[in-house]
């Protein structure tokens, strides 16, 4: 073991700290004419009428004051030096005599920082004043980074303010993009779209074709918000693109905008879509359902079917292939297409509103107006979710031939 040649005791002295700029009002000064004083303290002896001048034209780092003054002199300078947390205020320290009761007012209290019995020496003193001076320059760095954390939050308000009103922007951009309602006298077509969000996932459009002719297209991306916006924004716009190209049939429509979905958004993202023509004039739809919740065809008897034909979602496959099928529309027949968001609405039980739920609520409003019979459905979801909020998009659309 090596030999210890630090001398004992000095290893564990305390750092000495910066001399204090100290202005002493009125202070005895047999109190502060110690060595230890001389040493720790920037001393500035001064009478009151003096420390008034001293005080507004130099900083200092702490006052001792007289605590035998009168009260109403200490009150008067105490107001003047400031309350005991006004950013840079100094360290008060009220000096008493043993046996004295020092004239400093209750209401005043709050003025000064510590009192010390001047009979305990300097030692007393400087310990109390040390003190004073640490926990000070612990409030004003506390105050300091609050400023801070004042600056930090007004500036992530400020930017939460402008996303918010990107985002509103955003919805009001994307709802002006959903189709104008059809004009023909034998269809009459309602539609409801409702995000979750700000801005949604889902996709429906209705793209002329022809007198009497028309491409309908509900789709569902995968997500919420802002991404799922993004690639329904990709899904519109790539649809429209291929049935622009030229006289295709929907399941080649539906594989090209496959292998372009996929080749555009990232890996593990997908989209279910439906895709029909509808042809007013021959009173038939044919179509290919892309992976989306079986959209139905209520009857006007009431019978009901499923629009179930066509393959697998957008996206998951490179190659992959799609079936068409068609089925004759006759009048006063009902078309109901629907995202998941619909369906999946939850009761305070958490039981689904469910796919038979909503058939059956179609099917009492077969012979209602489409937007009579669209809003009666909602109706009907919103009661049996007991006015939750929902969790994920809403597009509901309601066709029927006249």
């Amino acid at each position: 073991m090596r030999p210890r040649t630090t001398p004992v005791g000095l290893a564990d002295t305390p750092a000495p700290l910066p001399r204090a700029r100290t202005l002493a009002v009125s202070v005895a000064p047999a109190l502060l004419a110690g060595p230890g004083v001389a040493a720790a303290l920037d001393l500035h002896p001064a009478s009151l009428a003096q420390a008034e001048a001293a005080l507004a034209g130099a900083d200092f780092d702490a006052i001792l004051l007289d605590g035998d003054l009168s009260a109403q002199l200490l009150d008067r300078f105490l107001e003047a030096a400031g309350q005991t947390l006004r950013p840079g205020r100094p360290v008060v320290i009220v000096v008493a005599n043993e046996g004295r009761r020092t004239n400093v007012s209750a209401a005043l209290i709050e003025h000064v920082d510590d009192f010390v019995n001047a009979a305990r020496g300097e030692g007393a003193l400087l310990a109390r004043l040390h003190n004073a001076l640490r926990a000070r320059a612990a409030v004003h760095e506390l105050q300091r980074k609050n400023e801070e954390l004042q600056a930090v939050n007004e500036r992530v308000a400020a930017m939460a303010r402008r996303m918010s009103e990107e985002l509103r922007l955003a919805a009001h951009l994307q709802r002006s993009l959903l189709p104008p309602p059809i004009v023909d006298t034998r269809l009459d077509l309602a539609r409801e779209f409702l995000p979750a969000r700000e801005i949604a996932g889902d996709y429906f459009d209705v793209v002329p074709l022809g007198p009497a002719r028309f491409a309908l297209a509900l789709g569902d991306v995968m997500g919420k918000g802002v991404p799922a916006a993004l690639l329904a924004g990709t899904l519109k716009a790539g649809l429209r693109s291929q049935i622009q190209s030229g006289d295709t049939t929907p399941c080649e429509t539906v594989a090209r905008l496959n292998r372009l979905f996929w080749e555009v958004t990232p890996k593990g993202l997908f989209a279910s879509l439906f895709f029909g023509i509808l042809d007013l004039e021959r009173g038939e739809l044919e179509y290919v359902n892309a992976g989306h919740d079986y959209p139905f065809v209520v009857r006007s008897d009431g019978a009901i079917d499923d629009l179930d034909t066509g393959g697998t979602v957008l996206g998951l496959l490179e190659a992959a292939r799609y079936e068409r099928a068609s089925l004759t529309l006759a009048r006063e027949d009902v078309l109901v297409l629907y995202t998941d968001g619909l369906t999946d609405r939850t009761s305070a039980a958490d039981e689904a509103f469910g796919l038979d739920r909503l058939k059956a609520a179609a099917a009492r409003s077969r012979r209602d107006s489409a937007r009579i019979a669209l809003y009666s459905i909602l109706g009907e979801v919103q009661a049996w979710a007991d006015t939750g909020v929902p969790e994920d998009d809403v597009t509901l659309v309601v066709a029927r031939t006249l």
